[in-house]
């Protein structure tokens, strides 16, 4: 079974120059599956870098896709700190299944910035 944090972020407060057209606004956030089947969780590097990977896949489906204004930057960072803090909560679900050696039911997390 592949362990994964899914993490989806919607692009809502992207400054109008960021989006072609409405229907691409329209459409379903972007998601991210996030892999943690190679990693060790019962120790604190394992640990580490899922939050790594976790703030990594944040970053990418928060991306500006190229639009450098003031608004659209702090709206990208805005859905990167909301995408990693709806994901922390499946973080913490697979790190304690780790240690009690159990496999979450669900091994997919859908996470949206609002």
């Amino acid at each position: 079974m592949i362990r994964s944090i899914l993490l989806a972020v919607a692009s809502v407060g992207v400054s109008a120059a960021a989006m072609t057209s409405a229907p691409a606004f329209a459409a379903e956030a972007p998601r991210i599956d996030v892999h943690y089947d190679d990693l060790s969780l019962r120790g604190p590097q394992g640990a580490q870098e899922l939050k790594v990977r976790v703030e990594r896949a944040a970053r990418r489906v928060c991306a500006t896709n190229g639009v450098v204004d003031l608004q659209a930057r702090a709206a990208s960072a805005e859905c990167r700190r909301v995408a990693v803090v709806r994901a922390m909560p499946q973080v913490e679900l697979a790190l304690a299944n780790a240690q009690n050696q159990r496999v979450a039911e669900n091994s997919r997390v859908s996470v949206a910035a609002h």
